[in-house]
């Protein structure tokens, strides 16, 4: 399989959620620039929701989150939703892609999770506590494998949002 230029797999990733989305009945748009604080928009039909979406594409089995580094867990304006893309390539040529979606609260918590796990590691072979702002936190698709698919979350909020007004 050959490698996909990372700007370009980042990229591909995003246009992807915005088409997934927006094949569920939900507009979403990708926001451009290298400063931007959330990759995608979606945005209900009357516009009265708006959420923020992260996006995060890997060739791997691994995606970078930094929400530790970020210190994304605790903050305000964190993204309300994080899509995980595993793009894959067959052996034709052709690709298959899987979308995890996760609530910011279910990341974080499946990241912090980790975190514990690796500090736990890191003390019995070192015998003192991990430097975890020198490394980037990161999950694995074993990690985020029951949240498959779960795009009705996305849309569940926007119905919530209606029905609220």
């Amino acid at each position: 399989m050959s490698r996909i230029e990372p700007y370009l797999l980042s990229l591909a990733g995003e246009y992807r959620v915005c088409s997934e989305l927006n094949k569920r009945g939900i507009f979403a748009t990708v926001t451009y620039g290298n400063r931007k604080s959330v990759d995608v928009y979606a945005i209900s039909g009357r516009r009265e929701c708006a959420l923020k979406i992260e996006v995060k594409t890997t060739q791997r089995a691994r995606f970078v989150t930094r929400i530790g580094q970020k210190k994304l867990a605790r903050d305000p304006t964190a993204p309300d939703f994080w899509v995980l893309v595993q793009v894959r390539q067959n052996r034709d040529g052709s690709f298959a892609d899987r979308f995890f979606v996760l609530t910011h609260r279910e990341i974080c918590k499946i990241q912090a999770r980790r975190n514990r796990a690796y500090a736990k590691e890191y003390r019995t072979k070192h015998g003192g506590d991990p430097d975890f702002s020198a490394g980037v936190d990161n999950v694995t698709v074993a990690d985020v494998a029951e949240h498959e698919d779960q795009w009705r979350k996305i849309s569940v909020r926007f119905r919530g949002a209606r029905t609220a007004r």
